[in-house]
């Protein structure tokens, strides 16, 4: 009779522990999401940086988390999601079967979908990895990152359409405290105001950057920062780089992007249909025929080159409220080893690129689609 009680209570513990509800997962204060699509010529650096935010794991606040969503160009390598944190170490959260393409909207959903699942938290932030090309078309796209489909080193492949990406983080519920772009040609106001309504700040550089991209160990910190104070990661990208070849790179208030179009739309329709471009500061050097681009003209620059000294005032105010914070070095990075890009309007510059509307160009039917060009009504095709 005793042993019939003994394993009676055993049995009711066993079936105890096996109902017991799962434990909730922990709330976690702040998420930064690190977006890696390096399935092309950036993979080295990929795999670099990965190792840059293993180490630096440690300042990771305690009430935060980083998750790392990444692809290299390894064959023998599965794209995975990684979760790193100071207390908790290094933990899988994903390890994908087969090789998705990362730039397919798809992909990216899932894995936000996955990251807010397993590390729910009050805020999210989300730096985009790769190549970049600001809104400029691919046929006829305005993308950010390369996937090659081949776990190759080619740049050639499948581009993220940054209206998609805007449509995907608006389909998490959730706006995100900033994106931050590691990638080049990214900080245009074309791209920003696709990203107004999904984020609170938008934030990189209207030029090249180094392959090298973000220094993650000196970030990490800043990375988690509040919401109000996310700008100070531009300024610490910034002073990283301002020793070591340079870099322009600014913050953007989305919020501050409606008033900044209400202020551009009446003056710039003023403008000739195809406004002089001399003068103004450039932030790509040279296209592949040795042509200057027509898209990469830094906006404060050619609004003080086309506006009175009172229109320019006026637009002014609206744009440094939507531009608060720019750090932009004397020179910096091209991939071009026979230019070198110079800061040759100092005093007027934004940190932000806009297309410039030129006769005959074969962007300007893409420009005309873009929802900044709908917003201030400047030029249709």
């Amino acid at each position: 009779m005793k042993h019939a009680l003994t394993l009676l209570l055993v049995l009711f513990m066993l079936t105890a522990c096996h109902d017991e509800p799962a434990k909730p997962r922990r709330q976690w204060k702040h998420v930064v999401v690190v977006y890696v699509m390096g399935e092309n010529s950036l993979s080295t650096f990929a795999q670099r940086d990965l190792n840059e935010m293993r180490r630096a794991s440690r300042l990771i606040p305690d009430s935060c988390q980083l998750a790392v969503c990444f692809d290299n160009s390894r064959a023998d390598e599965r794209p995975k999601i990684l979760s790193l944190s100071r207390n908790e170490g290094e933990q899988s959260l994903f390890t994908y079967p087969n090789d998705p393409v990362a730039t397919d909207s798809a992909t990216l959903a899932q894995a936000l979908n996955i990251v807010m699942r397993e590390l729910p938290a009050d805020h999210y932030s989300l730096v985009m990895w790769s190549h970049g090309s600001g809104w400029l078309p691919q046929t006829p796209r305005y993308t950010i990152g390369v996937d090659n489909g081949r776990n190759s080193l080619s740049d050639t492949g499948m581009e993220m359409e940054v209206r998609t990406l805007a449509h995907v983080l608006q389909q998490t519920g959730r706006k995100w405290d900033y994106v931050l772009f590691d990638a080049c040609f990214m900080q245009s106001v074309e791209t920003a105001y696709e990203l107004r309504s999904a984020t609170e700040w938008c934030m990189g550089s209207p030029a090249e950057i180094p392959g090298e991209g973000a220094p993650y160990d000196v970030l990490m910190p800043t990375l988690f920062s509040p919401v109000e104070e996310a700008w100070r990661i531009v300024q610490q990208y910034h002073e990283y780089y301002d020793e070591r070849g340079g870099v322009v790179i600014s913050a953007i208030r989305c919020s501050e992007l409606e008033p900044l179009a209400q202020a551009t739309a009446p003056i710039i329709r003023q403008l000739p249909k195809f406004p002089p471009t001399d003068g103004i500061q450039r932030y790509f050097a040279l296209d592949y025929e040795g042509q200057w681009l027509p898209e990469f003209f830094d906006m404060g620059s050619a609004m003080h080159k086309w506006l009175d000294e009172e229109d320019y005032q006026t637009w002014l105010s609206a744009a440094r409220r939507a531009v608060p914070h720019c750090y932009a070095s004397g020179t910096w990075y091209t991939g071009y080893d026979f230019v070198t890009p110079v800061l040759t309007d100092a005093d007027h510059v934004l940190g932000m690129s806009m297309y410039v509307p030129i006769e005959n160009d074969q962007l300007l039917k893409s420009f005309t689609q873009t929802r900044w060009n709908q917003a201030i009504r400047w030029t249709s095709y």
